[in-house]
């Protein structure tokens, strides 16, 4: 942990400043110690440079275990830039658009997306509730404008009005109230900071029918690795309703086993998605795809993750754009808009 970070947190309990009891130091870096609330008296450990807030990783277990697996699986490299597009679709903004600021990531996992703040030129903060903090920290622990902390979205360990931009891609949806858990965050904003978030969908294609009706593949392309043709768009935007109700009743029943499968039964499980995917990418078992969801990316690899990442979180809350666009405006963020990507949104905190 940086001495730059201690200005940013807060105790998640009462929000009084904590102060600190290093015991073991290497640098500017702060290895191991202790936080003590002034207020509470509340105390929380530093571990191997990592400041920690909650006492373990609860019902964020399955991502402890997928981040340690796939460690730097989904980072961008000179030949994919699939990190990057994700960022963009689900934020409407690029990285470059944040140097100089200082950006916090609520759900970091790995650290995919601080890889590419950091590297253009922000000050990016990752907290995470599993152990995949760690993974993060040993990622991208190299880079001075990198930290770290293991704490719970719903009661965030930092202080107010302190972040330029705060975004969250997948995460929100996996905690046990999605609402409540970007309520948290949104005091955390300057005025005049955005939050951006992107949450699993209720109704993928109504919603991308409803939204965006001349760029629904532009849309589901984000997620999905097939395209609908022109012709058979009005057939399909009429079924829409019963398809998206079909897709979320068959992953309802799934997840009612696979989430109380042991962790490495599941794992063994979800390689099935590397041979399945040459099956499914034949028209005639795209049927089969609303009924057994598998990921349709080229890797391998990286089939088997977001397989596991589908059927393995205890959580795993749907939504739609008129939901989460009334959570913006209730909340009275301003510049609320709605992303190309179901279900995207990005607003403003009132100057």
């Amino acid at each position: 942990m940086r001495a730059a970070l201690l200005n940013l947190l807060a105790c998640p309990q009462c929000c009084a400043e904590l102060d600190l009891c290093a015991t073991s130091t290497a640098g500017d870096c702060i290895q191991q110690g202790l936080f003590r609330c002034r207020n509470c008296s509340a105390e929380y450990p530093i571990r191997d440079g990592i400041p920690r807030f909650v006492p373990d990783a609860a019902y964020a277990r399955s991502f402890s275990f997928e981040w340690r697996q796939w460690r730097r699986t989904q980072f961008d490299t000179d030949s994919c830039k699939g990190s990057l597009s994700t960022f963009t679709a689900s934020t409407g903004r690029s990285p470059a658009d944040f140097t100089g600021k200082l950006v916090l990531e609520a759900g970091c996992g790995a650290g995919r997306y601080m890889d590419l703040l950091a590297r253009a030129g922000a000050q990016v903060i990752g907290i995470d509730m599993s152990q995949a903090i760690e993974v993060a920290h040993e990622n991208l622990g190299h880079l001075p404008n990198c930290h770290f902390l293991q704490g719970n979205l719903m009661r965030p360990p930092l202080r107010a009005g302190a972040f330029d931009f705060i975004y969250s891609i997948g995460v929100l949806h996996h905690t046990p109230d999605t609402h409540a858990a970007f309520s948290g965050l949104l005091p955390l904003l300057k005025p005049g900071g955005e939050i951006a978030i992107w949450v699993y969908a209720l109704r993928r294609l109504s919603d991308a029918f409803d939204r965006f009706p001349d760029r629904v593949n532009e849309v589901l392309a984000v997620d999905s690795n097939f395209s609908i043709p022109p012709s058979r768009q009005p057939s399909v935007r009429r079924m829409a309703k019963t398809l998206d109700w079909v897709m979320e009743a068959s992953n309802r029943m799934q997840r009612a086993v696979t989430t109380r499968l042991p962790t490495r039964w599941l794992y063994a499980l979800c390689h099935i998605a590397v041979p399945l995917y040459y099956l499914y990418r034949l028209p005639i078992f795209y049927p089969l795809r609303l009924v057994t969801k598998i990921a349709m990316h080229p890797d391998p690899e990286w089939r088997v993750l977001d397989t596991f990442d589908w059927y393995s979180p205890r959580y795993q809350w749907k939504h739609t754009f008129a939901e989460v666009e009334k959570w913006f405006r209730d909340a009275g963020l301003t510049q609320v808009e709605v992303l190309p990507r179901v279900v995207a949104v990005r607003g403003q905190q009132p100057h």
